[in-house]
């Protein structure tokens, strides 16, 4: 994401896409040791190579996506609005309302929980189904293309699992429709391809609520799932229990932070 702790809302780029902020250059770095760090640990379950990449629609996950991928060896993405993040009213709060600083819940003024002044001028955005707000497979395309991303293809082949989000301004996504959206899609990603090892992208919240939902654990049990955490999840041959080797695993960041502290340190020639 951009810089962590940065009001994207202050960018250029947010007069367009509020919703929607890219990678930082950072970022790009943490996706493709998310890459990197996939091979190894799927090479230590035992778990065959990933060969197929989903991701959604959303800007940030499409270029993790394309930087793991290059890594991996896979020259398309797909892309599935079924893994998009939460659209909650933390989200919307966080560029809809008049002084959104990006962050989810609110800007002080306008925290959750409070009600906005008769008239308030909400982002128009925030008024239309949120699927509309969605990178389509052609403008993820583009959008990529827009970031310098011409080595990774969208995969125009793939058929969402998912059916259009309909939520908008005071029609939020709940967080129990959160967790069964992300429980529904990643079933029928499994069911469509049983024999497949399957990079699927999508944001902190929503990957939380897919441990709870596919281990059936109580709330708050997962842990909170930082930039580019890996979750493995194996499901088992009944089609419905699934077991989790990896759960929110950020050792590869600490493998690139090593790596860039001993270019650092490595004497110039």
């Amino acid at each position: 994401m951009k810089g962590c702790g940065e009001n994207w809302q202050l960018s250029e780029e947010a007069a367009s896409r509020p919703w929607d902020p890219p990678l930082s250059a950072e970022g790009i770095l943490m996706g493709a040791a998310l890459g990197v760090g996939l091979k190894q640990h799927l090479h230590r379950l035992e778990i065959p190579p990933v060969s197929r990449i989903i991701s959604s629609p959303m800007i940030r996950c499409l270029q993790t996506a394309a930087a793991a991928a290059e890594v991996l060896g896979i020259g398309a993405v797909a892309v599935e609005p079924g893994l998009s993040e939460g659209m909650l009213e933390d989200w919307y709060r966080s560029w809809a309302v008049p002084g959104a600083d990006s962050t989810w819940g609110g800007p002080p003024h306008a925290r959750v929980g409070t009600e906005l002044p008769s008239g308030t001028e909400l982002h128009a955005s925030a008024h239309v189904p949120a699927h509309t707000l969605l990178h389509s497979p052609d403008g993820a395309a583009e959008a990529l293309c827009a970031k310098g991303v011409s080595h990774i293809s969208i995969d125009a082949t793939y058929t969402p699992v998912a059916a259009p989000a309909a939520y908008q301004w005071e029609r939020f996504e709940t967080e129990a429709a959160l967790a069964e959206r992300m429980e529904s899609t990643l079933h029928a990603i499994a069911a469509r391809y049983p024999a497949e090892s399957v990079l699927a992208l999508s944001h902190g919240g929503p990957c939380g609520h897919a441990h709870r939902q596919l281990l059936k654990e109580k709330a708050g049990a997962a842990p909170i799932a930082g930039y580019t955490a890996l979750y493995v999840f194996v499901r088992a041959d009944d089609g419905t229990t699934w077991e989790a080797p990896l759960v929110a695993d950020t050792t590869h960041l600490q493998q690139q932070a090593e790596l860039q502290q001993q270019a650092a340190s490595a004497p110039k020639s």
